[in-house]
Parts: C-alpha cells; structure tokens; sequence
C-alpha cells in the first residue's frame, strides 16, 4: 500500500489542524497539532493533505454508499435503526434516529482550513503547492455537491470563522452552491495541475474530469457532460477491462483499467470494513442491505431482451438465462455461492435459517447482495477486509455520455458504441439498432443500463430524482418472494426455482415537494437559528 495512503488510513479525525485561538470554533483540542508549529514544512502540507483526504470516507466510503442505495427502490434497509429505511418509505424526520445526518462542516472546514493556511508552507515547487490546492478544491466541491443532493440549500462558505456569532449563517440557494462546484471543477481540470497517475486513493485529473462530467449530468447540463466525456474518452487513459463483470468486482483487481478514482480501505492503517453485516444470516450475517424484487426484473435477459418481451422468461423459474450482472450482483434462491454451494441459498425455505420470517437477520426480499465480494477466497475474516470503493468507473463515463448526447437527440453511432462497451464487458450483446432507435427507446435503455451497471454503488438516487421518476417508483411496496428450491440444476450451476408469488414486506410512500431532500437535522437548527427547515418536515 503507498505510503500516502497508509497516512490516510492512520489519520484519526479531520479536524487535526483546528485553529488556535480561544473561541469555540477555533480552539485546537488537546490531542491536535496547533497552527503555531504547523503549516510551516511540505511535511505539514503532506499531513494535512491527508486530513482532507480522510474527510472524504463519509459519505464516499464503501459501507455508506453500499447503504445510500437503501434510499431506492433498489435496495431494502430492514434495520430501522441503521437510518436508511425511513429515507425510502418517506417516514423521516427532523430529529431522532430516523435521520442519516449529512448536514455536518467537519469536513467543510478541514478543505478551507488548508486552502486558507497553505500559503506559509514553503513548497520544493509552485507546481506541487498548486496540485495539492487542486486536489482539496475538487474534494470540497465533492462534499458540496453531496449535501446539495441531500438537503437543497446548505450553507456555504470558504471561510474559517472566528466565532460563534459568525458561523450562524443561513442557508445558500442549491443552485449557487452547485455553481460554484462546477466552477471549481472545471478550474482544476483546465488548469492542468492534477497528476495523470497518483498513489491510490489520491486524484487525478481524470478523477477531477470523470466527477465534473457526472455533476454536468446530474444538472442537465448535457453539453458539457458530451465534452467532458468526450475528453476523457479521447484521453485513452481508461478502458472497460478484459475482465467479466463479476471478475472487474473481485478485490484482486480493484485497480482495474476501469477505475478512475477509489477511497481505501486496508487492515495495516487498521481502516479495514467489514461486509458481514450485509450477507445472509447463514454466513452469521445481518442482512443489513437486501436486493428488491424491483431491481431484479429490471435485469434483462441474455439476449438482450426484458423479461417482459422475452418468450424464454419463466416467471417460476426466473434466475436463469439473465444478464451475468445479476448473478454476479445478487445472491438469489437456489444459487451456488459459498456455503450453499451443495444445496442452494434457501432464502424461500421456511425454517432454512435464511427465510425472512425465520429471524430479523434473515433477508426479508428472499435476496441477498454478493457484488464486490462475489469471490470469498479472497477475504481471511468478513468482519476485517480489506476492500475498496469504486467512486468513479469509466463505465459511468460512457453511459453519461450516452444520456447527454440521447437527451439532446443527438443519436448518432457514438452512442451505441459507448452503450455497447459496457455491455460487452458483461458480456452482453450489443445494442439492437433497429430496436433502440429513437430519443424514448434509448432513453428507457440507458436508464436501464446505469441501474443494473451501478447497483449497490450508491448513484441510484440521484438518477431517480433527476429523472422525476421517484414519485413513481418509491410508492411502490417491497416484497418478500415465496417458493420452493428444485433438485436440479440449470446452466448457471444453480438449483433451479419453483416462484409461487410473493408477501408484502413494505408499503413505501413518497411525497412530491418534500421528500425528495432530507429534513435539516433539528440538532443543526436548534444550534443556528438562522437555519430553515426544508418544505414539509
């Protein structure tokens, strides 16, 4: 593991460079470095580099970006007191345990702590000293455009304030802030001082470029998207491996050419992550993050076709001849994984240990995730791995540029072609031309393609949002599928399925007008009263 990163993953907290004088908000604590010895060496620059960079693991590491996807119709949260499940069925609430608490300036104040004090540091080069500022500019412009995306409005500022009275800002209109993001951005990508390669864990200009592109998009700002794209495309840096799908997910080749940008996680800077919350209750997991029925159909089959189309679907038997991404994304009843390699995962047997009555462990849909530790050999404890997140993947790249040229109608042979590298990957076959021919078609097929490339990766919310489809999609109900595993086998190795239906888990409601922000945590309100509460809540 690089040395940076090692840092990275020892750093206790962010706010390790804390100011010195005697107010509230700047007062060193005991155990951190004081501003009148530090911020003198490029050693000082290296340490509080990595501050900046561990403030980032919320909410970009894996765990929470597993976890955001709950706030779908992709994903189920049965645990009410992990905080997820209200954001989906629309019952949160300004104060208590039904609230995932973004609205926090820890991370805020450690980029503008840095960008505000650099300028002492005697650097060995101007050119060093201007890509470190560029790395915690593209970090804060990161984090602004998360709590953006959470909450509206939040409040901004550049600065490090002095005292109380001047921290009591308002809120700033959403769409100032996201301006400034994209202007950060784009400053960093066009001033060129970013790395072409780094250490892991570390920016590069790509990342800057892949993570500007998805904010173009995210905005419906599609020609800049196309460009941005577009440039990266061109730059020949990134490539969708010579790897199956499953295979690109192993740990064993998380540094894939696919990988632009990724946060870290390893057991020697003792900043391991733990996956066996979310796996079955046969493995002593807790089934903390399930799979919907939802997110099931909309894999399509292996031809291409959905299952609504296909003649080869079986609704009772419907695991097989799928899209590869399934099996690799999602442990489904009768598959061979691990343990249930000899008899199938049992999630629709009764008193089996993994069916959804049986304990408040078991998975409550009948699925479970296996995406991103699909290869157990590769892991020596479940509860201390060594694993890390995928922030940006040049397959994101692709499908961006695909939506923004479809979304301007500009369907030309590009599209197709970067629609059809991340299908190929799979493998899949290539987009049907003569099917997928118009703006609607492809729009229903790109929008398809990004929720089963990118489930359980956390973009699924932003995608619904933007869309205006999750009125839509968020008032439906979760289910728990029902039946009975076969003795046979099919292609896939699996034991075949007997479907008989399906019982209610959860009835999902979601507001138009409100629930598409979290509420403003009460706490934040009741310590700065010039803050307002979001419509509704």
């Amino acid at each position: 593991m690089k040395k940076f990163i090692k840092y990275c993953l020892l750093l206790a907290v962010p706010t390790v460079f804390a100011g010195c004088s005697e107010n509230f908000l700047d007062r060193a604590p005991g155990d951190a470095l004081s501003p009148a010895t530090f911020w003198k060496t490029e050693a000082d620059a290296d340490v509080a580099l990595t501050g900046c960079y561990r403030s980032i693991a919320s909410p970009y590491r894996i765990e929470e970006m597993w976890y955001w996807d709950c706030t779908t119709d992709n994903q189920y949260n049965f645990h009410t007191h992990e905080g997820y499940r209200c954001i989906a069925n629309g019952s949160m609430a300004p104060s208590g345990v039904s609230i995932v608490n973004y609205f926090s300036f820890l991370d805020i104040r450690t980029y503008n702590e840095y960008l505000m004090r650099e300028n002492t540091i005697e650097f060995s080069s101007e050119a060093k000293r201007n890509q470190y500022r560029a790395e915690v500019r593209v970090l804060r412009a990161m984090a602004y455009f998360w709590k953006v995306n959470c909450y509206g409005d939040f409040p901004f500022t550049e600065e490090v304030f002095e005292t109380i009275d001047e921290s009591m800002i308002p809120r700033t209109d959403k769409n100032t802030i996201l301006d400034f993001v994209k202007k950060e951005l784009k400053e960093c990508v066009d001033a060129k001082v970013l790395p072409e390669t780094a250490p892991a864990g570390r920016l590069t200009q790509g990342a800057a470029q892949a993570y500007l592109t998805r904010v173009y998009l995210v905005t419906g700002d599609y020609p800049n998207a196309v460009a941005m794209a577009k440039s990266i495309m061109d730059g020949g840096k990134y490539s969708m491996p010579d790897l199956n799908y499953e295979e690109s997910f192993y740990k064993a080749n998380q540094y894939n050419s696919e990988v632009i940008f990724s946060t870290e996680h390893n057991k020697e800077g003792n900043y391991s992550m733990w996956f066996g919350a979310y796996m079955s209750n046969g493995y002593g997991g807790w089934s903390s993050i399930v799979p919907t029925q939802a997110l099931v159909d909309a894999y399509e089959m292996a031809d291409g076709q959905t299952i609504e189309e296909s003649s080869d679907y079986d609704p009772e038997n419907p695991y097989v001849g799928r899209d590869p991404r399934l099996r690799a994304t999602i442990l489904y009843p009768g598959q061979a994984y691990g343990i249930y390699e000899s008899k199938g995962f049992p999630s629709i047997i009764p008193g089996s240990g993994d069916y959804g009555p049986d304990a408040n462990n078991c998975t409550h849909t009948g699925y479970n995730f296996k995406k991103f530790y699909g290869n157990l050999d590769e892991f020596d404890d479940i509860w201390d791995a060594d694993r890390n997140f995928p922030v940006l993947r040049y397959a994101e790249v692709l499908l961006s540029y695909a939506e923004a040229k479809i979304e301007q109608n500009e369907i030309d042979a590009s599209v197709y072609d970067a629609i059809d590298q991340v299908r190929e990957r799979v493998p899949m076959p290539k987009v049907d031309r003569a099917k997928y021919n118009n703006q609607a078609t492809l729009r229903e097929l790109v929008r398809r393609e990004r929720r089963v490339e990118f489930a359980y990766e956390g973009l699924r919310r932003m995608d619904i949002i933007r869309w205006d489809i999750a009125k839509d999609v968020l008032n439906q109900p979760v289910v728990r599928v029902k039946g009975e595993l076969l003795t046979t086998k099919n292609a896939e190795g699996d034991f075949n399925v007997k479907i008989t239906g399906t019982e209610l888990e959860e009835n999902r409601t979601f507001t138009v007008g409100k629930n598409e922000v979290l509420p403003v945590p009460q706490s934040a309100i009741d310590a700065n009263p010039n803050l307002k509460q979001n419509p509704g809540y």
